[in-house]
């Protein structure tokens, strides 16, 4: 064999698998200008998933124990808000998932229903897991719906705060467990001096109110938003027919897919650590069973767990809450509540047992939030909490 052949034989074509290593460097280029892309844009994630006071955020006048806030293992916008998503009618979802592989927010899905001046929405937890927030408007009002999936409770605010309308976002934190929010500058696009940079305040989402920054200094409070509730797809669609659905985004479906809370809620214990906040003043308390319906107070105590499935419902004299466990055992459900009678609210629910309840019927849309028994106790602590 002359050189000439040898030459010819060992030389690398494209067509002889150059591409190979031409797509190759391709990757290694890409991967490289991804990573320098994030912090070139002003995007370094923010927070070292381990010590608070690395989320950029003024702790020095938390309103809340020290003890009580950690950070949950992810930056700050670790979990991206969902701003103004998309929907559609409920009534599409059935040909959606008939037409597509991946199906999206089945019967037996749970979802956050609300409806505001006539009109409803739903908000699939499988969506939810991944955003925790959505700054939403429905029925003219502008709405954050949050969802704390470790503590599986479920609020909705109003978005305007003293005037002004402002969009939450996901602060990386976490108090007794439960979704710390922070609000976005209301013109994040313009510079301006560092005298005048934007200080946002910290927001507990169980405690409805500043925990930290300036609008904690000035005890300002979240207003919440009557008819929350956590129900089943089916349930929700069921009475609300003509509701419309939250869609996810392209990048949602695979981590729609990887994070569900189902076990961790069946393991009936807390990985966050979850401080006694008595030293708060609690201007709305909870009322212990034994002042609601002493003679069934013992029968709620005895199904009352760490991760038991309650709905606080907000009445004049306080909160009082409903455990879903226990809820299907009374022959007449407004026995519980007391002084239904009296308030002029009759509440009629319909249970799905082990995934929600919703209000069937009502005179008045109360104000409820459904959470687990531990969170609530921990922000809403009665005087007397079940053993």
């Amino acid at each position: 064999m002359t050189n000439t052949d040898s030459t010819s034989k060992a030389r690398l074509t494209f067509a002889a698998g150059g591409w190979v290593i031409l797509v190759a460097l391709a990757l290694v280029v890409a991967i490289v200008a991804f990573a320098f892309l994030g912090p070139m844009r002003g995007e370094k994630p923010i927070g070292d998933g381990r010590d608070p006071s690395t989320y950029g955020f003024d702790l020095r006048h938390l309103s809340v124990p020290k003890e009580s806030m950690v950070a949950s293992g992810n930056p700050r916008d670790f979990l991206r808000s969902l701003d103004e998503p998309v929907v559609i009618a409920g009534s599409q979802i059935a040909p959606r998932n008939e037409a597509e592989r991946v199906k999206y927010a089945v019967s037996t899905d749970r979802v956050i229903g609300i409806t505001i001046n006539g009109e409803s929405r739903a908000y699939p937890l499988q969506l939810m897991n991944v955003h925790e927030v959505a700054n939403d408007t429905l029925g003219g009002v502008p709405i954050a719906v949050t969802y704390s999936p470790l503590c599986d409770s479920a609020v909705i605010f109003n978005r305007t705060i003293k005037g002004t309308v402002v969009k939450f976002g996901v602060s990386g934190l976490l108090v007794n467990s439960n979704l710390v929010m922070y609000e976005h500058p209301a013109s994040p696009t313009v510079l301006t001096p560092p005298a005048e940079m934007h200080v946002p305040s910290l927001w507990s989402q169980l405690a409805f109110r500043a925990i930290a920054g300036p609008e904690s200094a000035s005890e300002t409070r979240l207003t919440l938003m009557p008819g929350t509730q956590v129900c089943t797809w089916a349930a929700w669609f069921l009475l609300h027919p003509e509701t419309t659905i939250a869609l996810p985004n392209v990048a949602d479906r695979q981590r729609m897919k990887e994070m569900d809370y189902e076990r961790y809620w069946q393991e009936d214990k807390v990985n966050f650590p979850v401080a006694a906040l008595a030293d708060i003043d609690h201007s709305e308390r909870t009322i212990p069973f034994a002042e609601i319906a002493p003679t069934v107070a013992p029968l709620l105590d005895a199904g009352m767990g760490t991760m038991t499935m309650i709905i606080a419902v907000q009445y004049p004299s306080g909160w009082k809450v409903l455990p879903l466990v226990t809820m299907t055992k009374f022959v007449d459900i407004h026995t519980f509540m007391a002084d239904s009678a009296t308030l002029g609210v009759h509440i009629q629910w319909r249970i799905v047992p082990l995934r929600g309840a919703l209000v069937q019927e009502t005179t008045t849309m109360p104000i409820m939030v459904p959470c687990r028994w531990f969170a609530w106790q921990a922000f809403h602590p009665t005087h007397a909490a079940p053993e």
